[in-house]
């Protein structure tokens, strides 16, 4: 029989790891631009304009030099 919790646990939504960009910050908090444009604060700093991955709410490592593209889908 299957763990019941396992199969519950698999249903949530697990937070996910996104690229940003710091745009502020006071030493504990930085507010940062997701690359969709939209802003948040969260908990961690680095230095302005670096590239940050982010997860709950929190800075978790500096993102290396990343290239971005973009494209339009039909």
């Amino acid at each position: 029989m299957a763990n019941i919790w396992k199969q519950f646990e698999s249903l949530l939504d697990k937070p996910a790891t996104q690229i940003a960009t710091i745009k502020e910050t006071d030493g504990s908090v930085s507010k940062v631009e997701l690359l969709s444009g939209d802003s948040l604060r969260v908990i961690g700093t680095g230095t302005l304009e670096s590239k940050v991955y982010i997860k709950d709410g929190e800075i978790i490592q500096q993102a290396g030099a990343l290239t971005q593209h973009n494209m339009t889908l039909y």
